[in-house]
């Protein structure tokens, strides 16, 4: 890996935790609030020593990993997260065995989908749920590829 990830050494049950259920932690605590965000999602290459440090020194490392991994699209993977580029984003939720883009939904994906069937709005269930509109998309995505909803 590019960026060197033996954080998660031992750790690996915590982050699963983080994904599956997240909490209230805040993002406030990062070290990187306040910073320029387009130094996290640089076009070419990765971020400058700088930013790297620190997200190797940021109290919620694990929190924002864990948030990359539940939210975002696993072929649509861009920026560092938790100190990693999406490529060993890719390898540490294939290492554990993460629930993205699994072909049995279960929880937030089925709830999703019955909300939507129910007629509620993209809006409305990512209130309802307490995530983001781009999670309840990921989730109504899992819920159709799994047959659980119509396309549609």
């Amino acid at each position: 890996m590019d960026t060197d990830p033996s954080f998660l050494a031992g750790r690996e049950q915590q982050v699963r935790d983080l994904i599956e259920h997240p909490g209230h932690r805040t993002l406030d605590e990062a070290a990187c609030v306040g910073t320029d965000p387009e130094a996290y999602h640089p076009d070419q290459g990765r971020p400058d020593e700088l930013a790297l440090r620190r997200c190797r020194s940021c109290p919620i490392q694990l929190a924002c990993l864990a948030l990359a991994l539940r939210a975002e699209d696993p072929d649509a993977r861009a920026g560092w997260y938790g100190g990693l580029g999406p490529a060993e984003r890719d390898r540490v939720a294939a290492h554990l065995r993460s629930p993205i883009g699994s072909s049995a939904p279960t929880g937030g994906p089925v709830e999703a989908a019955q909300l939507r069937a129910a007629g509620r709005t993209v809006t409305q269930i990512a209130a309802r749920l307490g995530c983001s509109r781009r999670t309840v998309q990921r989730y109504l995505r899992d819920a159709r590829r799994a047959g659980v909803l119509a396309a549609g």
